[in-house]
């Protein structure tokens, strides 16, 4: 991979799609790419780690930083729980200046307002359940949402789909190898293609 230019690799797709799964085999195969640290209102989980997974700080403290113009993208995800998710500026700016390969796991219209803030150094891969009953099935056994919960994510599920379809690439994750081979293969291409462009 270049490390002579930064690079984000925006990564989304609906909730239960085994995205992080994908993207922990993919930061094993490449040590070089970080992991990108978003800023969130909702509760830390009992396996998360402050500074690690999220940024953890209030809603009132997100709001500033909103008013400061210090996010770069922020959301309010699943409206009816009020969590509100972002990036902020100054953590990109800094990781591009340094030229690293970040990886920013985001919801999809944060995707692609990240996008298109970053659109010379940035690239965007969207991944997708094989279907909607394989995504019922993965929220339900990862225990970590209501119900209720998982009613929402799954209605938002064809509005998701097509918002995806902004994005550079889309992998299916049926079957984690051949998630993990396409993914490798859309940053070699990547590569390719930035050499090509100098």
């Amino acid at each position: 991979m270049t490390a002579h230019k930064g690079r984000l690799i925006i990564v989304a797709g609906p909730s239960g799609t085994g995205k992080g799964t994908v993207e922990n085999a993919i930061m094993e195969k490449f040590p070089e790419i970080e992991f990108s640290v978003s800023v969130t209102t909702r509760p830390r989980r009992d396996y998360e780690i402050e500074g690690k997974h999220y940024f953890f700080i209030s809603k009132a403290e997100f709001l500033k930083r909103i008013e400061r113009n210090e996010l770069v993208e922020w959301q309010e995800v699943y409206s009816k729980n009020g969590h509100y998710y972002g990036t902020l500026r100054s953590y990109v700016d800094r990781a591009l200046e340094q030229g690293k390969q970040l990886l920013i796991d985001i919801d999809i219209k944060g995707g692609i307002n990240l996008k298109k803030a970053y659109p010379h150094n940035s690239i965007s891969i969207f991944i997708k359940p094989p279907s909607a009953e394989a995504l019922e099935e993965r929220l339900i056994k990862r225990n970590t949402d209501s119900p209720e919960q998982i009613r929402i994510r799954l209605e938002r599920m064809p509005e998701e789909m097509l918002l995806g379809q902004q994005f550079d690439y889309s992998i299916v994750n049926s079957d984690l190898e051949a998630a993990v081979d396409a993914f490798t293969e859309i940053l070699k291409q990547d590569d390719y293609q930035q050499q090509r462009s100098k």
